[in-house]
């Protein structure tokens, strides 16, 4: 008897696994909601302004939070989604009091993103910026507060897309991805921002540039910082790859490996272990699922580091999140070390081995 009932409990979990899928979920145009406000152009005038001028000092509001005892730097714990999606990721506050995972995120090239859930949610004002060749509906919102940690971020340019991502069971709906994003345009106002990703922590400073206990622990990378006609940010990060210097996008928002063109895959092939790739497909929200090859690489060298299993995805050269670089360096990467994006020097400092064993020794 009890061997059928643990054999239906077993059946039942594989049933549940097997039919759970993760789902891009498009909502309706929420300008047709009635609980929705939308607003004209001219009210969201420090977006517009931000938009037209692609400066990123126009019209944007940064606060410390005075009511709380604030010193130069400060740490905030990762969000607990971390442990499954690896992104770095911290819990955030609207001005309202809701809360939310805020995805610091390197790869999104603007200031903060949001989607449907939270502009209803929020009741958040939107101007609709829609056309007639848009599957799906996107804009401009008014959020007036964010908060992370003890900084504010009042009034910053906030875009909306009218999807999310959702884990289904037979088309019903059980986890809804709530996470708001902070990107490449807010993280920059920094002077650096440390992802300790064996304390699980981020550490933050407005005023204080970086400056490492011994600066001989750390390697170091040289970034860029671009932008386009349209204002949005890219960082580029130049560091070897299996031997061989190469320039990658950073996107801190994933927590998959490398995510490269078959182009450069074609070149790093030789240098690394034999990986065998498989047909797959990637997830990037308000992008939508991707072809791709999938592997493992079992030793992939990596600046002055070596990383295990790391996690390899290889799009056609002329895949959509490959328009500006030809490949992304994602979080997988540094999560058994201390990385810091050092904006001041434009320097990604990445904690070297031996040093971090130390420093886990001292500690302990």
């Amino acid at each position: 008897m009890t061997k059928v009932i643990l054999n239906s409990l077993l059946g039942s979990l594989l049933f549940l696994h097997a039919g759970c899928q993760m789902v891009v979920v498009n909502g309706n145009r929420l300008e047709n909601k009635a609980e929705i406000y939308s607003v004209n152009p001219d009210n969201l005038i420090t977006v517009t302004n931000w938009v037209k001028n692609s400066n990123t000092d126009l019209n944007i509001g940064c606060r410390i939070d005075k009511a709380t005892m604030q010193q130069d730097t400060w740490r905030i714990k990762y969000h607990n989604s971390y442990s499954k999606n690896r992104w770095m990721a911290v819990e955030g506050e609207f001005g309202n009091g809701n809360k939310y995972p805020i995805i610091l995120d390197t790869g999104a090239s603007i200031g903060l993103f949001v989607n449907d859930i939270h502009i209803k949610e929020n009741k958040l004002p939107i101007h609709p910026l829609t056309s007639n060749n848009d599957s799906v509906g996107w804009g401009m919102c008014h959020l007036p507060e964010l908060h992370i940690g003890q900084a504010t971020l009042v009034n910053w340019p906030c875009f909306y897309q009218e999807q999310h991502t959702e884990v289904q069971l037979l088309g019903l709906p059980l986890a809804r991805d709530k996470a708001a994003i902070a990107g490449l345009q807010a993280l920059r106002m920094f002077k650096y921002i440390t992802f300790d990703s064996i304390r699980e922590e981020v550490e933050f400073s407005l005023g204080t540039i970086f400056e490492p206990e011994n600066s001989d622990s750390w390697a170091k990378y040289p970034f860029t910082i671009e932008e386009d006609l349209g204002g949005n940010s890219f960082l580029y990060v130049t560091i070897p790859v299996a031997g061989e210097e190469t320039e990658l996008q950073l996107d801190t928002g994933s927590g998959r490996g490398l995510a490269i063109a078959e182009e450069l895959w074609e070149k790093m092939y030789n240098k690394t272990q034999p990986v065998k790739l498989h047909k797959g497909r990637d997830l990037y929200p308000y992008i939508g699922w991707l072809l791709c090859k999938r592997g493992v690489i079992p030793v992939l060298e990596l600046g002055n580091r070596v990383v295990k299993d790391a996690m390899i995805s290889v799009f056609p050269n002329d895949s959509p999140i490959l328009d500006e670089s030809s490949g992304l360096i994602g979080m997988q990467c540094f999560q058994d070390t201390v990385m810091v994006l050092d904006f001041e020097r434009r320097l990604m400092w990445v904690k070297a081995p031996q040093s971090l064993r130390l420093t886990l020794t001292n500690s302990s």
